[in-house]
């Protein structure tokens, strides 16, 4: 067939990341016809993350054991009076490595995947018929393909928000940016990751360390309002070289990858419209409080399928029949992010007594559990009442 030519899918899937390409395999598979395209060369060539997620949703998904890089049994996080130490059933993955598979992986279950093609302009004509402009990346060549449905997995920066239900809701205010790079080896467990809430790094912003096989990816970042009064190289740099925690593991080793990206740590309200669907980080789909998306791009994706199959089979793709998905997506975690982004509201707005009260306030909600009654008022008191001590029993902590 000619590139030219107007094709015609059921689905058209914006995007082959972690989200985009889950929900390309899970309808595949049920002989609904997909066309998922991906900008880059390859899936997650270009994506900025530290890639630490639940072991669960990788063995949902993997079974390629060359995928995995650490497996993670402990959660260190460093704040100003001292460590908190959780439990945890994690891994890491390195995403050019991931998102690829699951990309292939979809092509496998039947998905029509492409690379180097981004959809640039989209039409919906009416409820189930929706007109996609794509460009080849490499061409600079302009195709169109018409669909029944377009779900856009394509990042915080979506071309849905050319539709103003979307981007109404757009809250830049309480983003992130950040920079993951890979670096030779530090020395730090193979199985724990190190996170650190500290105000020498931003008042409202955070660094880490995860181990993989060869390299550790170590990275910082903060909510954009932060990065006005300082730039973030700079401060990974200090996070490297300077940082007292972090210099003595981190100083003079080989860095392997430069990333960055935006880290969209908004969810959306309305997460759908007629033929239209968001997933993932275009959706805002990120925890506020630690940057985690990876699960839920997965629960998104798995809560996008039922629903675009019944669409199908009804034929109804208004906004009234999807509006399914923002219902599953609420049950399975939107009203868990939504608690979040709330306590991210009053954390952010904390900022104004002091740098200290963002971690102290994160600490006694989110941490709670490690702490008695009366640690939790040295820490909100700190340092005035000295160190606050944690409990000594073991807790395990959920990613999301």
């Amino acid at each position: 067939m000619e590139r030219n030519a107007k094709q015609k899918y059921d689905v058209l899937i914006c995007g082959a990341g972690i989200a985009g390409s889950i929900a390309a395999k899970l309808l595949a598979k049920k002989g609904i016809s997909v066309l998922l395209l991906e900008k880059d060369e390859y899936s997650g060539k270009t994506n900025a993350c530290g890639g630490l997620f639940d072991r669960p949703y990788f063995n949902r998904y993997v079974k390629d054991g060359s995928v995995l890089e650490q497996s993670i049994k402990k959660n260190v996080f460093f704040l100003p009076w001292g460590k908190v130490v959780f439990d945890c059933d994690q891994v890491t993955v390195k995403r050019r490595i991931f998102d690829r598979y699951l990309a292939e992986q979809a092509k496998a279950a039947g998905a029509k995947l492409m690379n180097r093609q981004k959809v640039v302009d989209y039409q919906v004509k009416k409820a189930g018929q929706v007109l996609a402009t794509v460009k080849d990346v490499n061409t600079k060549m302009l195709w169109q393909v018409e669909v029944k449905i377009i779900v856009f997995a394509d990042g915080p920066n979506s071309l849905a928000f050319k539709n103003p239900v979307f981007q109404k809701q757009l809250k830049k205010q309480y983003w992130a940016y950040a920079y993951a790079y890979e670096i030779a080896q530090a020395p730090v467990p193979s199985d724990e990751v190190y996170i650190y809430f500290l105000p020498d790094l931003y008042p409202w912003g955070y660094g880490w360390i995860f181990p993989n096989k060869l390299e550790s990816n170590i990275g910082v970042g903060s909510i954009l309002p932060e990065l006005d009064k300082e730039p973030l190289k700079q401060k990974l740099f200090y996070f490297i070289e300077s940082f007292k925690p972090t210099a003595k593991l981190l100083q003079g080793r080989k860095i392997v990858d430069k990333k960055g990206g935006y880290i969209p740590m908004w969810m959306l309200n309305t997460l759908s419209d007629d033929s239209q669907l968001l997933l993932g980080d275009a959706a805002g789909m990120v925890s506020p409080l630690f940057g985690a998306g990876i699960d839920y791009a997965i629960e998104a994706a798995e809560a996008s399928a039922p629903v675009i199959e019944k669409a199908i089979k009804t034929q109804n793709f208004s906004a009234t029949s999807l509006k399914d998905y923002d219902q599953q997506v609420e049950k399975r975690f939107g009203l868990e992010l939504k608690k979040q982004m709330l306590l991210a509201r009053i954390i952010i707005f904390s900022k104004k007594f002091g740098k200290l009260w963002p971690v102290k306030i994160l600490a006694v909600v989110a941490f709670g559990s490690k702490y008695t009654r009366w640690n939790k008022i040295k820490i909100l008191a700190y340092p005035w009442l000295g160190k606050p001590t944690i409990k000594s029993e073991n807790q395990t902590i959920d990613h999301k």
